[in-house]
């Protein structure tokens, strides 16, 4: 089989499948047998989001990470959010208000390849960063797709509504 054959095979079953079973369908599927690099794109700036495919129930977007690249502490816009990690290592930190309406460190986790984290707002905000010492592949699956969420701002310690934009869209379509 080609290797969009088997992406193809992925984002079928989690279109045939309820959000409540995205969770074993990422734990159970064979990533090994998908060749990513069609839709990997780097940048020595900051980690890059590619999509890979998007419909009104959910997006599967490749994250590519160089070493000590990092997101925002953000939200998920009410949406839940699952991060399968391919290769390297991420570290997830947890943030959540304190008694005196201050952000704080709750928590952090670090995953290495074949993990994967959940996240929603129900949860609290989280960061993600490129720990390995080489590159890092995240997939990430959105349900519903996120146009917006909030990202903190270190300077201003407030958060800001940020409009999300993809790097690459490499959209596949859904094969009957």
């Amino acid at each position: 089989m080609k290797p969009q054959t088997h992406i193809q095979k992925l984002i079928t079953q989690l279109s045939e499948s309820p959000i409540e079973d995205y969770n074993a369908v990422l734990k159970d599927f064979d990533f090994s047998l998908i060749d990513f690099t069609d839709f990997e794109s780097w940048s020595s700036k900051h980690y890059t989001r590619n999509c890979i495919y998007r419909d009104s129930n959910f997006e599967l977007l490749l994250l590519c990470w160089n070493p000590n690249q990092a997101t925002a502490i953000h939200g998920h816009d009410g949406e839940d959010c699952w991060v399968y990690l391919l290769e390297g290592e991420i570290e997830e930190v947890y943030y959540a208000y304190d008694d005196s309406s201050v952000l704080r460190e709750v928590n952090s986790q670090k995953y290495e390849a074949n993990e994967l984290s959940f996240m929603n707002d129900r949860l609290g905000f989280h960061k993600l960063k490129n720990v390995c010492k080489g590159k890092s592949l995240s997939l990430h699956l959105y349900a519903k797709p996120i146009d917006n969420c909030v990202c903190f701002d270190e300077r201003s310690q407030a958060f800001n509504n940020r409009e999300l934009s993809y790097d690459t869209h490499k959209q596949l379509l859904l094969k009957d």
